[in-house]
């Protein structure tokens, strides 16, 4: 069975993989949840991979590997693990897929088709019903108000300026969960960039853009069924 870690977004903390955890553990999986800085704005990516990469327990000896799982913002930081610490597989899990030679800025204003234009510019830590608009609109009332407290921003703005600090793709094999029902970044955009940029067919759950929170079971089940070799 496999480690695995778990990144969270821009607007969690990693006790927003609470409910995905033990469903994990029942399939026989480890993890390890990353807590990334919110206090370095200033920060690059390749700090943040840092991050991500010093959280992996290096005496791990699982015999599956390692495969790290990144939600949202953090597949920005994704690519640029397996050159810090060996893993399986990376994951990008309803997440930005950064492409080379461009910045964030850059993609979102050349990929329209990118983020849901109403997401943009909105605050979901200061304002309730953006959470429960865009985060958290298929959760159930009582998931819905725990996860309300799982709320963290992490405002990364030198990552989102600079140019994607890699100048080819690591050749770690990796795997793109779609959420169909994602209100942020774009279901339609998610697939085409799984196809065009990573080589892979996506995965694809009936759920928002927090399958972790909404529907963690059936996320374990996807996450187990991704081959690792």
């Amino acid at each position: 069975m496999s480690l695995f870690c778990l990144v969270h977004g821009s607007t969690q903390d990693p006790s927003g993989w609470d409910l995905l955890v033990p469903q994990l553990k029942k399939l026989g999986h480890d993890t390890v949840l990353v807590d990334l800085p919110v206090d370095q704005p200033e920060a690059s990516a390749c700090v943040y991979a840092d991050y991500i990469a010093d959280s992996i327990n290096t005496d791990s000896n699982k015999p599956d590997g390692v495969i790290v799982v990144a939600h949202s913002a953090s597949g920005l930081f994704l690519p640029l693990v397996p050159a810090k610490r060996p893993v399986a597989r990376i994951v990008f899990l309803a997440a930005v897929v950064p492409q080379i030679g461009k910045s964030l800025l850059d993609q979102v204003r050349s990929e329209p088709d990118m983020m849901n234009p109403d997401w943009r510019g909105k605050n979901p830590i200061e304002d309730d019903r953006i959470a429960m608009e865009f985060l958290f609109h298929d959760c159930t009332p009582e998931v819905a108000r725990w996860a309300m407290t799982t709320r963290r921003l992490l405002m990364a703005h030198q990552v989102m300026l600079e140019i994607f600090p890699l100048d080819q793709w690591p050749s770690v094999p990796c795997s793109s969960v779609v959420c169909t029902g994602d209100r942020t970044i774009q279901p339609e955009w998610s697939r085409r960039v799984a196809r065009e940029r990573l080589g892979v067919e996506p995965i694809e759950l009936d759920a928002g853009h927090c399958p972790h929170v909404s529907c963690p079971g059936l996320l374990a089940q996807a996450l187990d069924a991704i081959p690792v070799s």
